[in-house]
């Protein structure tokens, strides 16, 4: 089972400088927009929490009659806003991660390449 693996493995040929210079580039932009996608659902995920703190403040401005009647839909949806900066705090956290991540690898890639190219290789046969 190891010898099949390992031999999948072996088929696969390790690109070239000017196969990895031409990836690079995609691979940054797609950095970029896991930036920007990040960037949008913190300002959106914000936006709906401010929403939800200023629906139950809101609600302390009514009368106390009416504040007794919906009650129970004001704790819910204090329960929805602890839930909902727990669940954007978890997914900004995993989002950043996939960011980190793809730096990182983008820098690994970027060290040989820069390598090659001060002694002159732009490609594996070089």
């Amino acid at each position: 089972m190891a010898s099949s693996h390992a031999s999948t493995i072996s088929i696969i040929e390790v690109p070239t400088v000017d196969e990895v210079l031409w990836f690079l580039p995609m691979a940054q932009r797609k950095t970029q927009e896991n930036i920007d996608t990040l960037a949008k659902f913190i300002a959106s995920a914000l936006l709906e929490e401010e929403d939800s703190r200023s629906t139950i403040v809101l609600h302390r401005s009514f009368p106390e009659e009416r504040q007794r009647q919906h009650k129970h839909l004001i704790y819910s949806m204090a329960r929805l806003l602890v839930e909902m900066i727990a669940c954007r705090e978890k997914n900004e956290k995993d989002l950043q991660k996939v960011i980190e991540e793809s730096i990182s690898m983008e820098k690994a890639c970027m060290k040989p390449i820069e390598q090659l190219m001060e002694n002159g290789e732009t490609s594996k046969n070089s």
